[in-house]
């Protein structure tokens, strides 16, 4: 990286890089000391009778009536959580579910005779307990008291629709890179999926356009999602997948797409695939040696994703003063405008330089037998130094040009050696490193050419003296 960066005239602060990743490893060891949930102590969780459990009924339904069973702030378990505090609630049966298996949980209200709580998180707990997370908006709710709770169902639904389509796309990959395709990894939220794989390189454009359409096809053929528990050995007969990597126990859900799809999962489903009604892929990108990523978007929040883009396509056709349709050609012609402007553009820049340096061929010195010219211009970028460079190179036949140019404040540094002046010993990037280091930067490059920056412009003429005193080194 520091290579690379040196080569665009940047410089690394690795002394500072070292500071902070000290400071972040102590965060990390310190934040490993208390696990925390929205803000409060695991202890006030682990207090919780172990006999407490809460049973998942939201398969079938999304608003249930239950009994509070146990009432937390961030701190300690209480009685009754009034306007304003923040806590937990814990019930003897709830539809919320409980973020597992790359599903997020649910929010939604839980409101009783005297007050209202919003749940902005649903939780697992220890010992077979949900936890759901938020704040009182409103009054006062007590231990042992009956609530109903009732799940945001567009958040749901949302969930659903993004939760069915990663099943049907982990079927596509394999159908479409080969059955080597594993999952590593899962999220589903109401807005988008996000899915880890195992595979060996990027993928193609064919192959993300093939993965779409059968996923796609798919959700137009109205497959209708049956899911039925059984026994793990049962499940394992039909062929299910374990798409989500959870910890099985005796009996386990297995959801069946049709004949496309039959995975191991406990998460929430469509009824029909048609209700997803389509499914995009907006990105895929390497995470990990071996594992790609694919984020995708389905339903409304794809429905979003078209409205922003078409969006931002009428802004960028009003900015070029055209239409959509014509906003293609329009940026061509522009595009081509900006081309032949900046090699105009570049061509007078080499003049300029050309003209500041004036004849400088009576400046050039003979080190060890081979002719060097080292000579500052006056405001010329990199790109106006190579091209004056070419130009003193072609005038002096054989031997070493030294340019040094200050614009903005900064420096850059060239250095070009003709093939005879290397069998000589003489080699560019050793040279343009040691000038550099005197003009507070880096830089390196071939042995015929190189380039380096700095941000120290008092101290070119020290620079340029010392190419010279390099050269001799290199030469002698």
């Amino acid at each position: 990286t520091i290579e690379i960066l040196e080569e665009k005239n940047m410089t690394v602060d690795e002394d500072g890089f070292q500071a902070a990743m000290k400071e972040q490893r102590e965060k990390a060891r310190a934040a490993r000391k208390t696990t925390n949930y929205m803000g409060a102590d695991v202890t006030v969780y682990q207090s919780i009778p172990a006999e407490i459990t809460t049973a998942f009924v939201g398969y079938d339904r999304l608003v249930h009536d239950s009994e509070i069973t146990v009432l937390t702030t961030e701190s300690e378990i209480v009685e009754a959580l009034t306007d304003g505090q923040h806590g937990t609630i814990l019930v003897k049966e709830t539809p919320f579910y409980g973020t597992m298996g790359g599903q997020t949980g649910d929010t939604g209200v839980i409101t009783g005779a005297g007050g209202s709580f919003v749940v902005e998180d649903t939780i697992h707990l220890q010992g077979g307990k949900v936890g759901h997370v938020g704040y009182m908006a409103s009054g006062m709710l007590t231990a042992g008291e009956t609530v109903t709770l009732k799940v945001s169902e567009s958040a749901r639904r949302s969930t659903e629709k993004n939760h069915s389509a990663t099943h049907l796309l982990q079927k596509a990959l394999r159908m479409v890179l080969g059955e080597h395709v594993e999952q590593a990894g899962s999220l589903v939220t109401p807005d988008r999926l996000r899915f880890d794989f195992t595979h060996f390189s990027a993928m193609t454009a064919e192959e993300l356009k093939k993965v779409e359409e059968l996923v796609n096809q798919e959700i137009q053929a109205g497959l209708d999602v049956v899911t039925q528990e059984m026994s793990l050995d049962e499940a394992k007969k039909t062929g299910a997948m374990a798409l989500f990597g959870e910890k099985y126990g005796e009996k386990v859900r297995v959801v069946k797409m049709g004949d496309f799809s039959t995975e191991l999962c406990g998460g929430t489903h469509v009824g029909n695939t048609g209700t997803i009604h389509a499914f995009k892929i907006v990105s895929e990108a390497g995470i990990a040696a071996g594992v790609r990523r694919i984020e995708a978007l389905t339903g409304e929040g794809l429905m979003a994703y078209y409205h922003k883009t078409e969006e931002e396509l009428h802004e960028a056709a009003h900015a070029a003063k055209t239409t959509p349709a014509d906003l293609k050609s329009k940026i061509e012609a522009m595009m081509a405008e900006i081309k032949a402007l900046q090699a105009e553009n570049d061509k007078l820049k080499s003049k300029l330089a050309k003209e500041s340096l004036g004849d400088v061929m009576n400046q050039v010195k003979e080190i060890h037998g081979v002719k060097v010219l080292a000579a500052k211009v006056s405001d010329a970028d990199m790109n106006g130094l190579r091209s004056l460079g070419d130009q003193l190179k072609e005038k002096l036949g054989e031997g070493v040009v030294v340019l040094a140019s200050v614009a903005g404040g900064k420096v850059s540094l060239l250095t070009m050696v003709t093939e005879e002046a290397q069998k000589a010993g003489a080699h560019a990037g050793n040279l343009v490193k040691g000038m550099a280091a005197l003009v507070g930067g880096g830089g390196g490059g071939r042995p015929n050419m190189a380039q380096a920056g700095g941000k120290n412009p008092d101290k070119v003429p020290e620079a340029l003296k010392a190419a010279a005193d390099i050269l001799a080194d290199q030469i002698k």
